[in-house]
């Protein structure tokens, strides 16, 4: 569902995910997506914690530079899917359409060699 990224080591790639998203301060427990409900967005944690939860069980902690969402077979982002991603403490977040996302992946190669760094 998530995965740990190594945060961009060029400025390109983090202003590149910059042009799919847009930067949010949210306070704890703030939801980041809702197992009950499907999603549109991906994430990246730029500075805070979250928990994975589903069906009340807490799966696994992310922590600062954690993507939060999947990836397709077909290599493409989507949003998480049936888990509750909460916050722990009030985090920076990037919150990314997963539709632009993988528009900018097809057009970037900078991007889709660090997005397919992530999924390995």
């Amino acid at each position: 569902m998530s995965v740990r990224p190594e945060r961009p080591a060029d400025e390109g790639v983090a202003r590149l995910l910059g042009l799919a998203g847009d930067e949010a301060v949210l306070p704890a427990g703030s939801r980041l997506c809702d197992e009950m409900r499907p999603g549109h967005q991906c994430f990246v944690i730029l500075a805070g914690a979250a928990v994975i939860e589903q069906a009340g069980a807490r799966l696994r902690s992310l922590v600062t530079g954690e993507f939060v969402g999947e990836f397709g077979r077909d290599g493409r982002p989507r949003p998480p899917a049936g888990v509750t991603v909460r916050l722990l403490i009030s985090s920076r977040v990037l919150v990314l359409d997963s539709v632009r996302l993988g528009a900018l992946i097809e057009a970037e190669p900078a991007l889709a060699a660090w997005c397919a760094a992530i999924r390995t």
